[in-house]
């Protein structure tokens, strides 16, 4: 899919602004536009009403009200990405992806809070005759450091569904609104793609029980919504126990949210105002709000909805994305339902999407082909066993150099892949950080800010951001593709020397020579939890595949496992001689491995605690430990400039790879598991395949 992601922040001047094209198939490109953001912001109500008024009949031609909107969309369209240089790479961008039969993605990033109230999926491009969202993806791009990976489903997929209708608002026939939403995925029920459980009752207990009888993957709210200019942020009304409307802000509604497992990664909003913004908090919408605090992505309207487009978004949507659709084209999917109520309907305008992170694939689902067999009723002849696919092989063993890294002025401590692949990131005593194209070993990027060596690397489960960690105390948070800070972490009283993100990309976990290690909100930044009682500095941390738990090593002489939920010690690993340098945990979470400076590595029961097996053949102390993603080889660091390779099921040693001429520091696989990194004293990282 082509993707061109814009971004139009505040100028100088009243109604001016400044947009960028920070990155699209074509490059790049800025401009200076004006736009009267207030006079659009003070047509609101005038502009939904024609929204709804839209589908009422079928009439040949525009009337004022109508041509209003689209004098609206030209207006936007011009400010955006009809803007000078822009509306070339829009062009080029467009043409580029015709061209390979892509779709297009354009994600709009809204760095002036006030941009954030007019409605952008109006785009009207004079010049080919048509409204942008309808010949492309349009998606509302939430700035938080990090995005949950897609979460991996077993058919069918779980909408939870709540209709509040308390007295005293508008009057909502409940019963109604089931039926619809019923109606509009009921084809996918029978399919066995989708199932709808409605909740009992639309209170914060009722809701509060259900969503803990989860898993749910999706939640879909059919009620009122509204944005309080007193509270700055959005509100939804659930019920109260005596009937009355329960207004709860979006952050506390998130957190409701949040009591389910896994979170929910899809949010629907069929509210009356549900992705309504103010204009002095870019977050204050409750859409962006619920994506800010962990929702993958936020389908909501930004003006009041008809029934019968209700009706039509949901029937498109769901089919879309029960159907291994992304997030994105599940909404366009969803457009063309409504547009196919009418031919004069404009209420496609209404639902806005809102993405965190990059990755519109918010769920991994079976193969087409694999629910198509599920699907067909059993014959009643016995028919021979389709014979079953051979399990992929084992990636073979790294065991040649295949380039080096060179322009660190220090030594390297740390090194991480992207989850695609694509770069390589390193942490050095010379205080930077870097980014490398890991195929061509250029550097991409240099990263500083730091203000003492960069101890370790961390990308974030979609590969939107950077974790760096370091002596000067501080954790950052690096935006990956543009390269610039988006949050500090201050707490620790000593160097930091490990960072992990947690499994869903929500909580970063660090490790520090304070004796502590500690939880942070990805998103805000804020400390979740510290963990107390090693008594040495402690050198690493992971957590285990499924985030429950966390494990840290230590100058002690000893792992811990803890449960990363409450804080709580679960159980202290002893036996190696020197203090334990490096800690991992197999793929699937079954062993743990811990490297010292005792010159050893030890296996571990993860679930039982007890030693399995001791790895023994460097001839120095062992600083870093890590599995391949397949599970397959496990690869160790020495201070004898050594990486060795062992296997990971059996322990038995496999490769040992020289070159580097100083003491090893850190290693990392590459997703595919058919690269390994090394990082060394020798101021160098080295690529092996």
């Amino acid at each position: 899919m082509g993707v061109i992601e814009v971004a139009i922040s505040a100028g100088n001047g009243q109604g001016k602004f400044h947009v960028d094209v920070v990155g699209s198939p074509a490059g790049n490109a800025s401009a200076e536009v004006s736009l009267n953001v207030d006079a659009l912001v003070a047509g609101r109500e005038q502009f939904q009403q024609t929204l709804l008024g839209s589908g009422v009949a079928a009439r040949q031609v525009l009337n004022a009200a109508e041509r209003s909107v689209r004098e609206t969309g030209e207006a936007l369209f011009a400010a955006l990405l009809g803007a000078s240089e822009v509306v070339g790479q829009y062009r080029a961008s467009a043409a580029l992806a015709q061209e390979r039969d892509e779709e297009l993605r354009i994600v709009l990033r809204l760095d002036a809070p006030e941009l954030a109230a007019l409605p952008w999926e109006a785009m009207y491009d004079s010049s080919t005759g048509g409204y942008v969202c309808r010949q492309h993806q349009l998606v509302r791009h939430v700035p938080i450091p990090t995005a949950p990976p897609p979460l991996t489903v077993r058919l069918p997929l779980r909408v939870l569904g709540v209709v509040s209708a308390p007295r005293g608002l508008a009057p909502l026939d409940a019963s109604r609104e089931r039926d619809h939403l019923t109606r509009a995925i009921s084809a996918l029920a029978n399919q066995g793609l989708a199932e709808l459980t409605w909740t009992p009752n639309a209170t914060w207990g009722g809701l509060h029980e259900m969503l803990m009888a989860g898993p749910w993957h999706v939640l879909h709210f059919i009620g009122h919504g509204d944005f309080v200019p007193a509270l700055d942020e959005g509100v939804l009304a659930l019920t109260s126990e005596d009937g009355r409307p329960d207004l709860v802000e979006a952050s506390r509604f998130a957190s409701l949210l949040r009591q389910a497992r896994p979170m929910p990664r899809l949010v629907v909003l069929n509210s009356c105002s549900g992705a309504a913004t103010g204009t002095d908090d870019l977050f204050s919408g409750t859409a962006a709000t619920l994506a800010r605090n962990g929702v993958g992505a936020v389908t909501a309207m930004q003006y009041a909805i008809s029934d019968t487009a209700a009706a039509a978004f949901a029937r498109g949507f769901y089919t879309a994305l029960a159907r291994g659709r992304g997030v994105d084209e599940a909404v366009s999917a969803g457009r063309i339902g409504i547009l196919g109520t009418s031919g004069q309907t404009l209420e496609w305008i209404t639902p806005v999407m809102y993405l965190r992170g990059r990755n519109a694939r918010l769920f991994t689902l079976p193969p087409v082909d694999s629910r198509e067999r599920t699907a067909e009723p059993v014959p009643a002849e016995p028919v021979p066993a389709e014979p079953v696919p051979a399990e992929t092989p084992p990636a073979p063993a790294p065991s040649r150099l295949v380039r080096n890294f060179t322009g660190h002025s220090d030594w390297l401590f740390g090194l991480a892949f992207s989850p695609d692949g694509r770069l390589l990131a390193t942490a050095s005593r010379d205080q930077t950080a870097r980014l490398w194209d890991a195929a061509a070993g250029s550097t991409v990027r240099i990263l500083t800010g730091h203000t003492d060596g960069v101890t370790r690397v961390a990308f974030s489960p979609d590969g939107g951001v950077l974790a760096t960690a370091s002596g000067d105390r501080t954790v950052r948070l690096w935006d990956a593709a543009a390269g610039n800070t988006v949050r500090i972490l201050t707490g620790h009283a000593d160097w930091v020397r490990g960072v992990a993100f947690s499994p869903d990309g929500n909580v970063l976990a660090t490790a520090s020579d304070d004796k502590t290690a500690r939880l942070w909100d990805a998103a805000s930044g804020k400390t979740i939890r510290s963990f107390t009682g090693h008594t040495d500095w402690l050198f690493g941390l992971a957590f285990s595949p499924d985030g429950r738990l966390l494990a840290t090593a230590s100058k002690d002489r000893t792992a811990r496992l803890w449960d990363a939920g409450t804080g709580k010690p679960i159980r202290t690993l002893t036996g190696h001689s020197d203090g334990v340098r490096g800690v991992a945990f197999s793929p699937d979470g079954s062993m743990l491995a811990t490297a010292s400076g005792d010159r050893t590595i030890r296996l571990w029961d993860a679930a039982a605690g007890n030693a399995i097996k001791t790895l023994t053949g460097h001839s120095g102390g062992v600083r870093g430990v890590a599995f391949s993603p397949d599970g397959s080889m496990l690869a160790t660091a020495g201070d004898d400039q050594t990486a060795r390779l062992w296997d990971g099921g059996t322990g038995n040693a496999i490769k040992t790879l020289t070159g580097h001429t100083d003491w090893l520091f850190g290693l990392a696989f590459s997703p595919d598991s058919r690269l390994l990194a090394t990082a060394s004293k020798d101021q160098t990282a080295r690529l092996w395949g």
